[in-house]
């Protein structure tokens, strides 16, 4: 349990990044600025630790968790557009981050699709039965998510449960590795998924 000496020196570390949250690459939310404080704050208090010599450490890990924190939670009020779900692709580690953008497209309809709309889902996701899942239900027998992020974030499960039943995908560079991957899976029902997928990809190079 931490100290209340320790509890001070998180309280000292959220000055030191108040610069970033006034930085933070994303339009300004109305009244939202205590709460970003607040946010850092209660982040540090659970995280910072002293060293020997009395002074707050904070690690890189914990920098990198802080920024992922308040990313997700800034953009809960931000339009979607592509540049942020490159962002949240990249903050949960996405393999071949490239193709599921293209996925996204395909599956919403440049995002204009009713089941992106109205449920958030950006890869037509199914609501699955095994698997660990960030859905909070159903809508027209696909997934609902509260927020479009937690598709991307259900989408990173979707790929880790697959890489944990034996899909080797971490040690490959080429995309049409997982173009394949996709298709034996399958991914969709409709068998011209892939090749759309590759259609697209050569749309975007011309």
């Amino acid at each position: 349990m931490k100290t209340i000496e320790q509890i001070s020196s998180g309280l000292k570390v959220i000055s030191g990044f108040w610069i970033f949250i006034r930085d933070f690459k994303l339009n300004p939310v109305s009244g939202g600025s205590a709460a970003r404080v607040i946010l850092l704050g209660m982040f540090f208090l659970l995280n910072t630790y002293l060293v020997p010599g009395g002074s707050p450490v904070m690690t890189g890990e914990m920098k990198y968790q802080s920024e992922k924190s308040l990313f997700y939670y800034l953009i809960r009020h931000e339009p979607f557009s592509e540049e942020l779900l490159k962002k949240c692709l990249e903050y949960e580690g996405v393999l071949y981050p490239d193709i599921a953008i293209l996925q996204s497209r395909l599956e919403t309809g440049y995002f204009k699709s009713d089941i992106f709309l109205s449920a958030n889902n950006l890869f037509g996701m199914r609501f699955p039965s095994r698997r660990p899942t960030v859905a909070t239900g159903i809508y027209k027998q696909h997934a609902r998510y509260d927020h479009w992020s937690d598709s991307v974030i259900d989408y990173a499960l979707w790929q880790k449960y697959y890489l944990s039943r034996g899909y080797k995908l971490e040690g490959e560079i080429d995309s049409d590795f997982y173009l394949v991957f996709l298709k034996c899976i399958p991914y969709a029902e409709d068998p011209r998924y892939v090749p759309k997928l590759v259609e697209m990809s050569q749309r975007d190079l011309t």
